[in-house]
């Protein structure tokens, strides 16, 4: 990446649910759109494979160029050398239909030493500074004045338009950058798991339903239970606080 390049959007490619085929993440373009629509030189930046058809779709929004640092190691590795001397890095948030963690912005910022400041609608420049406005919960907003360096999660509800332009399709640069795997940093990795592995969900050992349950978990003379059908309220209250004792229900 240039070191005159002032804003870095971090962008990949995914996989279209329905048609398997590799297309552009709408919450990558919906940050990249944003950081076009600010003053300063605007570059996207990616690791690993990334189709030419995809890269092209994503220089339709109207950047100039495309930079895909090629390599088999860690993203947040690959990317860390690319990015120590980038003011202002966006990147978007990972919906529920997407692949990957989202972990991703989270990670460059604690390496960088650098604030992150998520759920961002709308920047404003300020001289150096940016004012962000963020999204908070219930509907609520609130504005930041932010200055560099930081890291931006871009919302996927920010009001931008996602321009498709063939002319800056095909005018923009794509610059491929093989990266050996030496060159990644040894900083210790996390556990690798298979990118579509799911939580398992728990599950009943017997399937009943919930009347079945509360009929198991009401005690009888059969399993051991005592009926008082004679006695003075006093008794019978006794032998529920008895029960309760006994099976650590109650601690007096």
């Amino acid at each position: 990446m240039s070191n005159n390049t002032a804003i870095t959007v971090l962008v990949a490619a995914r996989k279209h649910p329905v048609s398997g085929k590799s297309t552009r993440s709408r919450a990558d373009a919906t940050a990249a759109a944003l950081a076009l629509g600010l003053p300063g030189t605007v570059g996207l930046l990616t690791a690993g494979a990334m189709p030419d058809s995809v890269a092209r779709d994503y220089l339709a929004l109207g950047a100039t160029q495309l930079e895909i640092l090629e390599s088999d190691a860690d993203s947040c590795d690959v990317l860390l050398p690319a990015l120590h001397n980038v003011p202002w890095v966006l990147a978007g948030t990972r919906p529920e239909s997407e692949q990957g963690t989202g972990v991703l912005p989270f990670a460059l910022a604690t390496a960088l030493g650098r604030p992150v400041i998520t759920d961002v609608l709308a920047v404003q420049a300020d001289g150096k500074a940016w004012i962000i406005t963020q999204a908070l919960p219930k509907g609520a907003r609130r504005r930041l004045r932010v200055t560099p360096p930081a890291v931006l999660v871009v919302s996927a509800a920010a009001p931008v338009t996602l321009r498709h332009s063939l002319a800056d399709a095909m005018a923009g640069a794509m610059v491929r950058t093989p990266m050996s795997n030496a060159a990644a940093s040894s900083a210790p990795k996390g556990q690798l798991v298979p990118r579509t592995l799911r939580r398992k969900l728990l599950e009943a050992r017997t399937v009943q339903s919930g009347h079945a349950r509360m009929l198991g978990a009401i005690e009888s003379p059969s399993t051991g239970g005592t009926v008082l059908q004679t006695g003075t309220p006093q008794t019978k209250a006794q032998a529920v606080l008895d029960y309760l004792r006994t099976h650590s229900l109650v601690h007096f």
